[in-house]
């Protein structure tokens, strides 16, 4: 039982690679703030340590002896009494090992980051790159007119066997006819401009013109109407539209384009 407990504490020394490890250790073990360590707890618990370390008859190394010193002279010179000017005047005998702690603690984190980096590492394997050598070899073909027709051939029926029948009606699915409202009301601008007056689909006609032209060029008299540009009249029902200018309406001919604009 005494051999079990022996080495059990030998190995919970032994992992502490210095001092400062071991510092830590009790800084996180007892939860306290790095920036207000207590000095005569931190120094007990350190010693208690170095004398289990001692009564195992293990070799205590030198810089662990030279941290003993270190903590035990802080301790000393908090626990020495001293004038409140003089107190005042002097600096915190912990500043200096704290900002060791933390400058130490800068470099284990940063030593986890390494340790990890080279876990993942030691799984990647490589080669270094090889020179290809490449063997040119010059080869005479010799080229027949019927051998060459029949390939030509073939790649054009191919080719043919990868084409779409309807590509065609497709074409004209694809194909969108593009009409502007600005450009007929230009249009009709223009006509009322030389004719004074005319028929809808006079100018309008599903002969000559597309549906969507002529939906386009309905909706064209329609905005001219609202903004008191044309005047439309229908005599009777489904009867012929009749389009003229209105008279008190500005001269057409100097409308411009961003009128027009504004328009559509």
């Amino acid at each position: 039982m005494e051999s079990a407990l022996t080495n059990a504490c030998t190995i919970k020394i032994d992992n502490f690679e210095g001092p400062f490890d071991l510092l830590f250790h009790l800084i996180e073990k007892n939860q306290f703030n790095i920036y207000d360590i207590p000095i005569n707890t931190i120094t007990d618990q350190y010693m208690d340590y170095l004398f289990a370390m001692q009564e195992m008859d293990l070799e205590i190394a030198s810089e662990f002896l030279v941290m003993a010193s270190t903590l035990l002279h802080i301790k000393s010179k908090m626990l020495l009494p001293s004038r409140k000017e003089e107190q005042q005047q002097e600096e915190d005998p912990r500043e200096e090992l704290v900002s060791r702690l933390l400058e130490y603690r800068k470099y284990k984190d940063f030593s986890y980051v390494l340790r990890e980096r080279e876990k993942e590492w030691t799984r990647v394997w490589w080669k270094l790159p090889e020179p290809i050598t490449c063997v040119r070899r010059d080869e005479v073909v010799e080229l027949v007119p019927e051998e060459l027709r029949r390939v030509y051939t073939e790649l054009l029926e191919r080719n043919m066997k990868k084409m779409n029948p309807d590509v065609n009606g497709m074409n004209r699915i694809i194909q969108h006819e593009k009409v502007s409202l600005r450009s007929k009301m230009r249009e009709i601008i223009r006509e009322l401009i030389k004719r004074g007056t005319f028929r809808f689909f006079e100018l309008f006609s599903f002969k000559t013109r597309s549906r969507t032209d002529v939906v386009t060029g309905f909706l064209a008299i329609l905005e001219l109407a609202r903004l008191r540009r044309v005047r439309l009249e229908q005599r009777k029902i489904h009867g012929e539209i009749y389009v003229s200018k209105v008279e008190m309406a500005p001269e057409l001919g100097k409308i411009d384009a961003r009128e027009l604009d504004s328009m559509a």
